[in-house]
């Protein structure tokens, strides 16, 4: 199942996607991230949204988790939101 990992907030910015790469790639470096990269069992994948409320950008970083990796790492890292 698709599973909401990670959130970062960023400023405005003209191209979200550039400014993105830095956090994303940080995140990935974690014990976190590199669990997740290993067993996702899809590619994971991020969105980019308007953040109203500071007119910059949410990214969001889902990965593709089966239910006995998703009870690990909720354990492990807390709570991840099923979408």
């Amino acid at each position: 199942m698709r599973v909401l990992v990670h959130s970062i907030e960023m400023g405005d910015v003209e191209d979200p996607e550039i400014y993105a790469a830095d956090p994303i790639i940080k995140f990935e470096k974690t014990e976190q991230g590199l669990w997740l990269k290993e067993h996702s069992y899809e590619q994971m994948e991020f969105i980019i949204r308007p953040n109203s409320g500071t007119y910059g950008f949410i990214i969001y970083l889902f990965a593709w988790l089966r239910d006995k990796d998703l009870t690990y790492y909720s354990l492990k890292w807390g709570d991840a939101d099923e979408l």
